[in-house]
């Protein structure tokens, strides 16, 4: 189990630590801003924020 914030609230997520941030947004937390493109991070299309920087979470 992990707590992740995300919009400035806490969610308790039951994933493996290996599965893509983008698979917990869009299936945990049906979040569907982020997108699955090319599946190798260089579209940019699975950029989230992450503390005011951008990360690519398909990879």
């Amino acid at each position: 189990m992990m707590t992740l914030k995300v919009n400035g609230h806490d969610h308790q997520i039951d994933a493996d630590p290996d599965t893509p941030l983008l698979y917990v947004l869009r299936d945990d937390l049906k979040l569907n801003a982020a997108k699955f493109g090319c599946g190798l991070g260089q579209c940019g299309s699975c950029t989230v924020i992450v503390d005011g920087k951008a990360v690519l979470s398909c990879v």
